[in-house]
C-alpha cells in the first residue's frame, strides 16, 4: 500500500518527531492533496499515524508498527482509556481521574486497565507525592520526577548508594574548593594572633584561686611530621553554592539520564551539613568541615597534681596523700578513703 510507503519516509525521521501537513507533502510520496489526505486517514485509522492539536493546527506523530498492531486489537473502552492515558504522557493519570473522564464504571475502568497492563501498553506507578495513588502511562516513557521523585530516589524509595556516592563527590568538590592541605607543622597564627592568646591565658591562670576553678588541662599533642599534611581552610576562597554545585554534578553526568535542580541539591547540601561534613557560610554557600586531630593524652601533664596548689604537702603520710585526694581520685574515677 502506497500509505505505507508515507509511514516508511516517516520513520526515517527521529523518533518523536512531529509531522505537519507541509512536511507530509515534502516527502513527495503522495501525488496530490487528495491521496495525502486518503494515506494519512489510512493510517490513522490502523493506528500507525496519532493525531495531535498544536496552535489549533492539526499534526501527528508515528506509532510503532507493534503497539499500533496491539491497539487495532482493543474494544473501544480499552482504546478510550489508552487515549486519555497516552494524553498524560510521563505526568501519568489516576485511575479515578480517568473514570471521571471517560464516564465508565469503576469496576470497568478497573478491568481494562488491568487489561492494558497484560498487553504491555501501559504500566502502573506510584506517585512519591501521593503513596496511596497508582499513576498510569504508556509502558515505554519514564515518569516525570513529580511523579517517581527526584533523582535521589528510585521508584519512591531513596538510592542509598547513589547518594553516598554523590556525597562523596561533591564533598570532594567542596573542599577542593574551600582548602588547601600543607605541611604537618604549619600553623596560621600571626605575631600578633600568638601574643594576645598567650596574654589571655596569663589573666585566666593567674587568675584563679582554686584547683576547682582551673581551666581543664589540654591534652598533649605530639607534634606533627612536616611530611604529614593537613587540612586548613583557604584565606580567600570562592565558596561553592547550591546552583554551582548541581551544575557540577550535572556536567559529570554522575546520574545518567537525571538531572539535578538546584532544589535537589539543596536536600542533598542540607544532609551534609547535619552529617558533620559540611558547614553554611552563607544562606547557599558551603564549605568543609575540618574534623579535629585525634587526641593523645599525656598522663603526666592531665593529672591533676600538675597544677595542684598543695602539691608540696602531699606525701605518702599526713593529712593529703594520693589515697586521701579526691581531685585524684576523680581523675581516676575511683573513690578516695576522705570520701568513705
Amino acid at each position: 500500500m502506497r500509505a505505507d510507503l508515507l509511514y516508511d519516509e516517516c520513520a526515517k525521521r527521529p523518533e518523536g518527531t512531529t509531522f505537519f501537513q507541509r512536511d507530509l507533502t515534502s516527502m513527495q510520496v503522495a501525488n496530490d492533496v487528495e491521496e495525502l489526505v486518503k494515506m494519512v486517514s489510512d493510517l490513522s485509522k490502523r493506528h500507525l499515524l496519532q493525531p495531535l492539536q498544536f496552535d489549533g493546527e492539526t499534526c501527528w506523530k508515528l506509532r510503532p508498527r507493534d503497539i499500533a498492531d496491539k491497539l487495532l486489537k482493543l474494544v473501544p473502552d480499552e482504546r478510550l482509556l489508552y487515549q486519555y492515558i497516552d494524553n498524560a504522557q510521563t505526568e501519568g493519570v489516576w485511575s479515578k481521574a480517568l473514570r471521571a473522564k471517560t464516564n465508565l464504571a469503576q469496576p470497568t475502568v478497573t478491568k481494562y486497565l488491568k487489561s492494558l497492563e497484560a498487553k504491555d501498553l501501559i504500566q502502573a506507578v506510584m506517585s512519591v507525592k501521593t503513596p496511596n495513588r497508582k499513576m498510569y502511562l504508556l509502558k515505554h516513557l519514564k515518569p516525570s520526577e513529580d511523579v517517581a521523585g527526584g533523582p535521589w530516589q528510585n521508584e519512591g524509595d531513596f538510592d542509598t548508594a547513589l547518594i553516598d556516592i554523590a556525597t562523596q563527590v561533591i564533598g570532594k568538590k567542596v573542599q577542593e574548593e574551600t582548602c588547601i592541605k600543607v605541611a604537618g607543622n604549619w600553623n596560621n597564627y600571626t605575631s600578633a594572633d600568638r601574643q594576645a592568646a598567650i596574654a589571655h591565658k596569663k589573666v585566666q591562670v593567674k587568675g584563679v584561686p582554686d584547683i576547682e576553678e582551673l581551666l581543664p588541662v589540654q591534652p598533649y599533642h605530639p607534634p606533627m611530621e612536616p611530611a604529614q599534611p593537613k587540612l586548613v581552610h583557604r584565606t580567600n576562597p570562592f565558596y561553592p553554592t547550591t546552583a554551582s554545585l548541581a551544575e557540577y554534578l550535572n556536567s559529570i553526568q554522575l546520574l545518567r539520564g537525571k538531572t539535578v535542580r538546584e532544589s535537589d541539591m539543596e536536600q542533598l547540601l542540607e544532609m551534609m551539613v547535619l552529617d558533620g561534613t559540611l558547614e553554611k557560610v552563607t544562606a547557599t554557600t558551603y564549605r568543609t568541615v575540618l574534623q579535629p586531630p585525634k587526641q593523645v593524652y599525656n598522663g603526666f601533664v592531665d593529672a591533676p597534681c600538675g597544677n595542684c596548689p598543695v602539691f608540696d604537702l602531699c606525701s605518702d603520710e599526713g593529712p593529703i596523700t594520693a589515697r586521701t585526694c579526691v581531685y585524684f581520685a576523680e581523675w581516676l574515677e575511683t573513690t578516695s578513703e576522705e570520701a568513705n
